[in-house]
């Protein structure tokens, strides 16, 4: 069970980065939008086709980070795995996450600015958490 101070950071508003193993090489970092659900996963959209979606794939393990940026420091680090992925959807995949993370006006903005999406939507089972700072 997650603790609810883990939940309640995880919904904030923070940018993950999101650490992908590849062979032989060091794991591919990238921040990245994303949302908790209540279900304990993470999800977020990553265009299939560039460095992230060809290194992802349904049971491949990550690393995903959430930190604060004030202090007092906190951070949340999650192991993983990716148990589903599906095509992104505009209105109920990038819109909602756009406004979350821009405001209702910009995130519009940036959901007509980026025209179809070609997105897939990334939900990632959360397997352990690790926390520092994170009031329970």
């Amino acid at each position: 069970m997650v603790d609810q101070g883990v939940i309640s950071f995880l919904s904030e508003l923070h940018v993950g980065v999101l650490s992908i193993p590849r062979d032989g090489r060091a794991p591919h970092s990238t921040p990245v939008w994303y949302r908790y659900e209540s279900d304990n996963t993470i999800w977020f959209l990553a265009d299939p086709n560039g460095q992230k979606g060809k290194l992802l794939s349904a049971g491949g393990e990550i690393s995903f980070v959430v930190q604060s940026e004030e202090i007092p420091y906190q951070y949340v680090s999650i192991e993983g795995m990716v148990t589903d992925v599906v095509a992104g959807e505009i209105e109920s995949d990038l819109r909602p996450i756009a406004r979350f993370y821009l405001g209702e006006k910009a995130g519009d903005e940036y959901v007509s600015q980026s025209g179809e999406t070609t997105s897939n939507r990334y939900t990632i089972g959360i397997n352990k958490i690790m926390s520092y700072g994170v009031e329970n």
